[in-house]
């Protein structure tokens, strides 16, 4: 006889763009990973009874802008749907950003523009530079089964003069969001 165990199931939905960033959505496997070691860092994830049985569907408009560092606060704001597909999980769903190659002085851009969220209209989250923007652990947001959360993502310019001080004259940088979502 088999003993069968249900994986936590990890997907990924992007974002993806052009310039700053364009909407776009594809969808990335399950991790699984139990007790494997690679050159000594432990990396665990726990057995859990609960599978989505669908997708975290992530739809937005395209965000593109050219900034110009002429004040503080500058900014871009894009808003997303994060939809749960699945008719029997919660799913648990973080944020972050990833750059795509190439783009004059990308990764200078990337780490010069700031970036914040707010998860269906509730208060704006310092989510880092543009370059690393992430979610908190205890900021990642649930999404019942069936269910929808607006996502508003703002891109901007903290420190104008610390901006025009970097040289990013005619600089771009394509980034995408990544939404990953874990069957709670």
């Amino acid at each position: 006889m088999t003993t069968q165990k249900t994986s936590t199931k990890k997907k990924l939905a992007i974002a993806g763009g052009s310039l700053l960033l364009i909407a776009g959505v594809t969808v990335g496997g399950a991790l699984v990973t139990m007790n494997s070691t690679i050159f000594d860092n432990m990396f665990n994830t726990k057995v859990s009874d609960t599978s989505a049985d669908g997708e975290l569907i992530v739809t937005g408009a395209p965000m593109t802008n050219t900034f110009t560092g002429a004040m503080d606060g500058e900014a871009i704001t894009g808003y997303y749907t994060a939809t749960n597909t699945s008719e029997n999980a919660t799913l648990s769903v973080g944020l972050g950003s990833m750059l795509q190659p190439g783009g004059d002085q990308a990764a200078e851009l990337a780490g010069a523009l700031d970036t914040r969220v707010a998860i269906d209209g509730g208060s704006l989250i310092d989510t880092g530079k543009l370059a690393n923007m992430k979610l908190a652990e205890d900021e990642a947001f649930d999404i019942a089964p069936g269910d929808s959360v607006k996502v508003r993502i703002d891109v901007y310019v903290k420190d104008s003069a610390a901006f025009l001080a970097a040289g990013l004259d005619k600089s771009e940088v394509t980034a995408d969001y990544l939404f990953n979502s874990i069957a709670k």
